[in-house]
């Protein structure tokens, strides 16, 4: 009777063994609950959902992935470590499988060391973080003081950049350009009409090489003396006034397969009568890059005042308000705007030419 009631006994304590092995349930990494006598797995299954869903979770701080992963592996592996403990204690004897409350007070003593010890490991980052930021501040302010340049010697110097400066023209160079400007009088009804009254040219060093008053045989009705200088004791027989052909077969002499420069040449030309190859014609009044927008819309480009000209371009002032024009400042001005712009303006010269010559050929 003894040897049945400890059989007895003990199939008891393993069948006790067995529920209380079962009941055992993770429900999150870290914490185990013991439900009490459910031999029945998915029962115990159902009530541990059921208790997770009605449980509110505390919140817990954000934390790095880094930071959490390692902790996970940390929580994970003492797990691991208390499941071996169990196995091997029901595996020693049967009668007593169920773990401890000293083992699971262990337990839960070493997951919370190792919380904290991440809580700490983080502040410490964090101390970390904040010192090298300081530290990275305060060597931007040094680095923003000027540092000592350190010669190279073992590279070459490097050889100068080529600038380009215009080639000075020769004597006989020089003596093919011809500065030229008029002033003229108005003939006929309110003075419309406009007859040469003087003329004036000059070397492209500027020296004035003629200069010269023009008699007017039609009746002079406006003089322009505002802007042209002239008065009428200029002009009358017994004065300076030399013919007017005789100063135009002068400046044909003067002028004939030489390049002309000026302002508004065309109405120089007219009034003198006589006609001047293009090619040999250098008006500032007619390079592109010295005209503006026409505002009207009538025309493309509208040229601008030699007096404009000569201030944005040379920083001159010429024809001041209340003042006669000088024809000689003038024709200075137009020949200084000529060759400060003279290789750019002759390789556009050069081009039309060719492509007129290449419209002849054809």
């Amino acid at each position: 009777m003894m040897i049945i009631n400890r059989s007895n006994n003990i199939e008891a304590q393993a069948a006790d063994a067995a529920a209380a092995k079962t009941s055992r349930i993770r429900r999150r990494p870290g914490h185990w609950t013991q439900d009490t006598h459910n031999n029945n797995k998915d029962e115990v299954m159902a009530s541990t959902k059921s208790k997770k869903n009605t449980t509110t979770r505390r919140r817990r701080r954000p934390v790095a992935n880094k930071n959490k992963k390692q902790q996970q592996k940390m929580i994970h592996q003492q797990h691991h470590h208390c499941d071996d403990d169990s196995s091997s204690a029901s595996t020693a004897s049967t009668a007593s499988v169920s773990l401890s409350s000293s083992d699971l007070s262990s337990c839960e003593e070493d997951q919370e060391n190792i919380t904290n010890l991440n809580k700490q490991s983080i502040k410490n980052k964090r101390t970390q973080q904040r010192k090298s930021s300081s530290s990275n501040t305060a060597n931007n302010k040094k680095s923003k003081q000027p540092r000592r340049k350190h010669k190279k010697t073992s590279s070459p110097p490097s050889s100068p950049k080529e600038i380009q400066i215009p080639k000075e023209l020769t004597p006989q160079e020089k003596s093919q350009y011809v500065a030229l400007d008029a002033e003229m009088v108005g003939v006929g009804p309110h003075g419309q009409h406009s007859r040469l009254a003087r003329i004036t040219l000059a070397n492209y060093d500027g020296e004035c090489i003629y200069d010269t008053l023009v008699q007017v045989v039609e009746t002079v009705t406006d003089y322009r003396t505002f802007v042209s200088g002239i008065t009428p004791q200029d002009l009358e027989e017994g004065g300076s006034a030399i013919p007017f052909e005789e100063c135009r077969s002068q400046v044909l002499e003067l002028i004939t397969d030489k390049i002309v420069i000026g302002h508004g040449l065309k109405n120089d030309f007219r009034v003198l009568g006589v006609t001047h190859p293009w090619y040999f014609t250098r008006d500032t009044a007619k390079y592109e890059p010295f005209m503006k927008v026409d505002p009207t819309g009538e025309k493309d480009f509208i040229p601008k005042k030699l007096k404009v000209l000569a201030k944005d371009k040379l920083g001159l002032v010429i024809q001041e308000d209340g003042v006669p024009h000088c024809p000689l400042e003038d024709a200075v001005a137009a020949l200084e705007l000529y060759k400060k712009h003279r290789t750019k303006w002759e390789k556009a010269m050069s081009y039309k030419m060719e492509r007129t010559k290449a419209i002849t050929m054809c």
